[in-house]
């Protein structure tokens, strides 16, 4: 596929339209069977699916160990212009980004207890941790971590994709200038995550507080698309991917610095639960497509003249030149 100027932004419109179009198509899916208990279900306790004494201090301390040569590799990679750093190692996307948040470390990170970050990512379901290890002052510092979070992108979820499950091994690092939480992958009871390991970090800056995600992601797709991706060219499966990614951490990012800065308690994108109405999610489902919309408005409602043998003609809205 030729690299055509403007195609890469077209093609991010088109993916934005398509993919905001399945998450409120599936919100009203939702509404439509919404029941009273459904709330309940939705956090109800979660286990961790794993035996947590089968994991050694070792385990833990082997996290660091490997998440250093991918955190080499995505540091030498220049940001694209939206800051973010791509690079696919076989069918896995290591990948990098941050954001400068104008609050001083001392509060944001008072604010904000960085081992709880995961349950601020988007799409984020319900999840369950067990400290395994605290520092003096009572922080944890070794983990185990099980989250259950939407199919991204949403499209993925009408073509049958399963809930991304996946539990973890956590460590968390305390510095007077940087806090970081490195996770690894040890188990997905759904196996919907392949490969799913990174890391968070908070970081002291002259104006604020610096957050960086890094990430090392693979995640099984339905059959449709697998069936459908090999035949992709290489350009269009790219964008696909980085379209999923950059509108997925853009919310994380702002997410976490809304808890950071003490201004929102809840995921930026999330409807408001089991109160948000079929109304509303009707009103978004129609927003991404109001250039259509209105050219379609735009036509005449009445004919401007009928002829004697009663037809009915309309004057087109262009001229033809």
């Amino acid at each position: 596929m030729p690299d055509i100027p403007l195609a890469g932004a077209a093609l991010r419109r088109v993916l934005t339209v398509v993919d905001q179009t399945a998450e409120l198509a599936t919100e009203v899916a939702a509404a439509l069977r919404m029941r009273p208990n459904d709330a309940t279900a939705r956090t109800a306790a979660t286990s961790l699916g794993v035996d947590v004494l089968a994991f050694e201090p070792a385990d833990f301390k082997a996290v660091a160990r490997h998440l250093e040569p991918l955190d080499q590799l995505i540091a030498a990679v220049p940001p694209d212009a939206d800051g973010m750093r791509w690079r696919y190692l076989d069918e896995a996307v290591l990948f990098r980004c941050e954001a400068e948040v104008p609050t001083l470390f001392d509060e944001f990170t008072a604010r904000l207890d960085i081992s709880r970050v995961i349950g601020l990512t988007t799409g984020y379901l319900a999840g369950r941790t067990d400290v395994r290890a605290r520092d003096a002052d009572g922080r944890p510092i070794w983990q185990l971590e099980r989250s259950i979070s939407r199919a991204q992108p949403a499209y993925l979820a009408l073509s049958g994709a399963d809930v991304l499950d996946v539990c973890k091994l956590e460590t968390i690092d305390y510095g007077p200038d940087d806090q970081l939480l490195r996770w690894r992958q040890v188990h997905s009871a759904n196996a919907s995550a392949l490969q799913d390991d990174g890391s968070v970090s908070f970081a002291r800056t002259p104006k604020g507080t610096r957050v960086t995600i890094c990430t090392h992601q693979e995640f099984a797709l339905p059959p449709l698309w697998q069936a459908i991706t090999p035949a992709l060219w290489p350009v269009v499966r790219r964008a696909l991917v980085e379209d999923a990614y950059r509108r997925s951490f853009h919310i994380t990012l702002r997410t976490i610095a809304a808890r950071g800065q003490g201004s929102g308690a809840a995921p930026v994108e999330e409807p408001a639960g089991a109160a948000f109405s079929l109304w509303d999610a009707l009103a978004r489902l129609a927003e991404p497509l109001s250039p259509w919309t209105l050219s379609a408005l735009r036509q005449p409602a009445r004919p401007d003249l009928t002829d004697s043998s009663g037809f009915r003609h309309f004057r087109p809205e262009r001229q033809p030149r």
